[in-house]
């Protein structure tokens, strides 16, 4: 089955624990959602927990940029976009 590019997370809350002393999402937590995203990206290709456990093998993060274009709050909704955009046998870079 085709992935579209790029994939879209499901709608993800954010959760009031993440929330700093300003009222906005910690800067901390994009991150949270950043993963979140890529764990349902991995498993939609074929990636997820059951290839891990049965290939013995697993994905890691080496490298993060992130710009914080938009302050996020308590009642917002967020979805996350992956792309992936190279590929070798041993490395993804999305």
């Amino acid at each position: 089955m085709p992935i579209p590019a790029p994939f879209v997370s499901r709608a993800m809350d954010i959760e009031e624990a993440w929330i700093d002393y300003n009222g906005h999402l910690n800067m901390a937590y994009y991150n949270v959602l950043f993963d979140r995203c890529s764990d349902e990206a991995f498993e939609m290709m074929g990636m997820g927990p059951d290839y891990v456990k049965e290939r013995r093998l697993t994905i890691y993060t080496a490298e993060v940029h992130v710009c914080y274009v938009q302050e996020l709050h308590l009642d917002h909704k967020v979805t996350v976009s992956f792309q992936l955009l190279d590929h070798d046998e041993k490395r993804l870079r999305a």
